[in-house]
């Protein structure tokens, strides 16, 4: 029998069952050890030396019974298998041993460490965020970590696929959190740890990195860079632009010591890489450290009772289905999508030249984000101070004096999207793009004080550039930006009177209404500390809730909003669900009103929270 097709016999009366990968990789090992061992009784000219002729004596009598080459084959797989250096001890074996060994282990321990970095980027900035943290496993428990920032507990999550619960203990501020697992975490826990990396990328075509030292040993690693083979049978492999796998093994204990996956999604300035190193592999681990304990001074926060809201949120009456269509048909601040914007990017502005180039920059979590904005903010001019200059250049080059209503906005639209794209608050060059819109929605808000849509557009231009309050670097102290409690609170309590009269004659609000209101409670509460007021408010969004269709926040953050405002208290709490990639750029929009839509391409992925089951997140 051919040495290919007894090795193919043996794998099938083995009922050896692994990957196609691996089968043919076994099969190439297997035959090159094959080759390896009927070399050593061969010399260089094809004719057997003595010592070759009783090796040959010898294997006659052995092949001549099946069952015995059937054993020696077996042998040879076994070798394999396990690692042994059998004949010329080549590498190739030695990672079938780091195979057998990993998928013997059901617990261990290890350090995960994440990086994310959105750029380099056109902008000449790149967001990025690390993470710390350290990883107990087991196949019959589930998984525990504990979360460190600047070498302090910050969390510490459970995932318990018996009792079907994810567990989160935050130690600052001091909170937990309770929910039920879904199958896509479950599942995320089962693909997403170390030995399945491993397994996978040995059953694939990986190529070897050689020999180097990590920390003072000898390691030997292996590269894959195939997404598809990390993707589950029936599931559809990702579009990346770049895709790498690798591992390193300790030379004497042919362990893993450290692990690295690398991925850029097609088309993003995004970017991940996960190092897992420090294994304790096979270690025991009690049941006990998967119990979670929670302190008793510890604060639920409810999430309970918004994830039944999360699961049950799809509509089932009239008035829900109505909802959910015009909130489909008119997300906020969509009334002049329609409108082809003017192209500003030849448009210089108080003498500022946006072709220097800006410095680079690397923001890895939100106080870094927020942080940088405080000091470039702290460069520009104020608005007030450069207001008439900017009246003047923009009737002299766009004749804005002459422009409609709807012209004006559109002008408005096509500044802040140059804003944006010169860096938003992180630049140097933007802020005569973010105050000029700022400056022509005001003139159409002039022209159309009575136009919701109009003022929605004017209190965009002006959050885009103002942030609600500053932080010493210093210090904690927090000092209020006055256009909040000032202008902003003017113009949303404009409208709430606006929609309360219009209401009265029969109108059925709508979720831009409430998207206003919601603003209008949070300047109340957050920057006028008027609680009472928002009390007001939100009562009345309360008793327009069956009318509306907005059960859902009846069912949730309205009564809670109540209860908080009844008591003197304050109350935080979002409008739009961020995607799961979102972050660390979402901090670039925060410290402003929920309304804020950010550039166009940050608005279109802006989910309100009642509508985050139709995403599946």
């Amino acid at each position: 029998m051919r040495p290919q097709k007894e090795i193919e016999t043996l794998l099938s009366r083995l009922q050896y069952r692994g990957t196609p990968q691996l089968r043919r990789r076994m099969q190439s090992h297997i035959a090159v050890a094959w080759r390896q061992g009927r070399s050593h009784i061969m010399n260089e000219t094809g004719k057997r030396t003595s010592r070759a002729g009783t090796a040959r004596f010898a294997g006659s009598r052995i092949m001549r019974n099946s069952m015995a080459r059937f054993g020696v084959a077996a042998a040879l797989l076994v070798a394999v298998l396990l690692g042994l250096h059998i004949f010329t001890g080549t590498s190739h074996v030695a990672w079938a041993n780091v195979l057998a060994k990993v998928s013997a282990f059901d617990t261990y321990i290890f350090r995960s460490r994440v990086v994310e970095t959105s750029g380099p980027r056109p902008d000449g900035f790149d967001f990025g965020s690390d993470s710390v943290s350290t990883v107990y496993y087991s196949e019959q428990y589930g998984r525990f970590s504990e979360d460190y920032r600047n070498d302090k507990l910050f969390a510490r999550f459970y995932t318990l696929p018996d009792t079907n619960e994810l567990v989160v203990i935050c130690y600052s501020p001091n909170v937990y959190d309770r929910r039920e697992l879904t199958a896509s975490q479950i599942d995320e826990m089962r693909r997403n740890h170390p030995k399945r990396i491993v397994t996978k990328i040995l059953e694939a075509d990986y190529v070897e990195l050689g020999e180097d030292r990590l920390e003072g040993k000898r390691v030997r690693g292996v590269e894959l860079r195939d997404p598809s083979v990390m993707v589950d049978e029936g599931k559809e492999t990702p579009s990346v632009d770049e895709f790498r796998a690798r591992f390193w093994i300790d030379v004497e204990t042919e362990l893993p010591v450290w692990v690295e996956v690398e991925i850029a999604p097609a088309g993003s300035p995004k970017r991940q890489t996960v190092v897992w190193d420090q294994f304790q592999w096979g270690v025991p681990l009690a049941a006990s450290l998967f119990e979670p304990n929670i302190p008793a001074d510890f604060e639920s926060i409810g999430s309970e009772r918004t994830g039944r809201a999360y699961s049950d949120s799809t509509p089932r009456n009239e008035a829900e289905e109505a909802f959910l269509d015009n909130t489909q048909a008119e997300p906020y601040l969509s009334d002049f999508d329609h409108l082809t914007l003017p192209d500003v990017s030849g448009v210089t502005l108080l003498g500022v030249d946006t072709s220097v180039p800006q410095a680079e920059l690397r923001l890895r979590d939100h106080e870094e984000v927020w942080q940088a904005q405080d000091a470039f903010r702290a460069k520009w001019p104020r608005y007030d101070d450069v207001r008439d200059q900017l009246a003047q250049e923009l009737q002299a080059q766009l004749g804005i004096g002459q422009m409609t209503v709807e012209q004006l906005v559109g002008l408005g639209l096509a500044l802040r999207e140059r804003f944006w794209e010169l860096r938003g608050c992180l630049s140097d060059t933007s802020y005569p793009y973010g105050y000029a819109a700022r400056l022509v929605t005001a003139k159409a808000h002039e022209l159309a004080p009575d136009d919701p849509a109009v003022t929605d557009q004017y209190v965009e231009s002006i959050i885009t550039c103002e942030a609600t309050a500053t932080f010493e670097n210093q210090t904690s102290e927090r000092t209020i930006n006055p256009v909040y409690p000032g202008l902003l609170t003017q113009l949303r309590a404009a409208q709430f009177e606006q929609l309360k009269d219009k209401v009265k004659n029969g109108y059925v609000p709508t979720w831009k209404d409430f998207v206003r209101a919601i603003d209008l409670i949070t300047l109340f509460d957050s920057y006028c500390e008027d609680q009472a007021a928002a009390l007001e408010v939100t009562r009345w969004l309360i008793t327009r809730a069956p009318i509306a269709g907005w059960t859902y926040y009846s069912d949730t953050s309205l009564p809670e909003r109540e209860e908080a405002y009844a008591a003197g208290d304050g109350y935080r709490g979002g409008l739009f669900m961020h995607g799961p990639d979102a972050f660390p750029e979402e901090f670039r929009y925060a410290r402003r009103l929920f309304s804020l839509q950010g550039p166009r391409e940050h608005a279109q992925k802006l989910t309100p929270r009642h509508l985050r089951h139709l995403k599946g997140w």
